[in-house]
């Protein structure tokens, strides 16, 4: 009953709302690297997440083989 009623609540609230305008974003300035310190910072940040991405991702895969190998003893 409780969902009916909640359906029912959602579908009223949509009638008396107009169409929503997104904005554009001015507030956010893009991040173009502009100088060769700049460039190479940039990138220095970019492997350094791709580096995590990877030790999390083999963390995740190690976990998961001990997680196999306890429950198969």
């Amino acid at each position: 009953m409780a969902g009916i009623f909640g359906v029912a609540l959602r579908g009223l609230g949509m009638l008396g709302k107009g169409k929503k305008i997104s904005k554009t974003i001015t507030s956010v300035k893009p991040n173009v690297p502009k100088t060769k310190t700049e460039k190479l910072k940039s990138k220095l940040a970019i492997a350094k997440q791709k580096t995590k991405a990877s030790k999390a991702k083999l963390d995740q895969t190690v976990f998961d083989i001990k997680q196999q190998s306890k429950g198969r003893n």
